[in-house]
């Protein structure tokens, strides 16, 4: 009974000093496990004490950037708020001078206008000074006078161009006074019918005879037709004999012709 006694309490010492020397590894692991843990720890630490440090120094640097390129911003806005004051200005000078351009502008059409309707009035005036010249030139100077009128009234023409327009049918005109003209043509005058040839001298005279100088008719402007007829050959043939004289078929010679007495038909030599 003692031995059994002996042994189990030997083998409960053994146990003991076992479960001692387990403790102790025990401590030892947990002792090396915390020192790692503190040395990963204190390595952490500084990691993040240089991160932070170099997050300081980035964050002033960038405040540094930032409130440079915001002074830089700033100097920018008041050029271009300085600019923009000048140009405004420039824009107020250059409105005002647009304005009185236009004021200028509108001045001149209005005066281009006012003479333009002078115009006008200047083409129905001629129109009817035209109208007493003879039919044979009459006719394309009273068209081009309508021509003009009726550009001038659609404005398809400026008043400089019109102007010089005017001045040519005027000199058209003048020269009439100082040329004669003869033609064969058809008869403009209803009584006599057939060809016949037209004589007009100057600006005053004109008559038909027929070719075989046997009718006449002599213009008269006052007249409501325009033509008065000659019942008399002897100024029938006097007429052929001056168409005759001007295209060269007859010898130069005398001839005399016959001047329209208002209100009368026949004539006066």
């Amino acid at each position: 009974m003692r031995r059994t006694i002996g042994i189990v309490a030997l083998v409960c010492i053994v146990a003991s000093f076992c479960f001692a020397d387990a403790d102790e590894d025990s401590k030892k692991n947990e002792i090396k496990r915390a020192r790692k843990e503190l040395l990963q720890l204190q390595t952490e630490r500084k990691k993040n004490r240089l991160e932070t440090d170099k997050d300081q120094k980035n964050f002033k640097a960038y405040t540094t950037r930032t409130a440079e390129r915001f002074a830089m911003i700033k100097n920018e806005t008041d050029s271009i708020n300085g600019q923009i004051t000048v140009q405004k200005s420039r824009n107020d000078s250059l409105a005002a001078l647009v304005n009185s351009a236009n004021a200028r502008i509108r001045q001149y059409e209005m005066s281009q206008e006012t003479l333009r309707k002078k115009l006008l009035v200047t083409c129905d005036q001629l129109t009817i000074h035209l109208k007493d010249l003879p039919p044979m030139v009459r006719q394309n100077l009273v068209a081009s006078a309508a021509l003009l009128k009726n550009e001038l009234r659609n404005k398809s023409v400026g008043n400089v161009e019109a102007f010089n327009r005017i001045q040519q049918i005027m000199a058209r005109a003048e020269e009439t006074t100082g040329s004669i003209q003869v033609s064969q043509e058809s008869s403009p005058v209803a009584e006599i019918r057939g060809m016949v040839y037209r004589l007009r001298i100057g600006a005053f005279f004109e008559a038909v005879v027929n070719l075989k100088g046997e009718e006449c008719a002599v213009w008269y402007a006052s007249d409501s037709t325009g033509w008065r007829t000659i019942e008399d050959p002897s100024i029938a043939g006097e007429i052929l004999k001056a168409a005759n004289i001007r295209e060269g078929k007859t010898m130069p010679s005398f001839v005399n012709l016959p001047l329209v007495a208002d209100k009368m038909k026949g004539g006066e030599q």
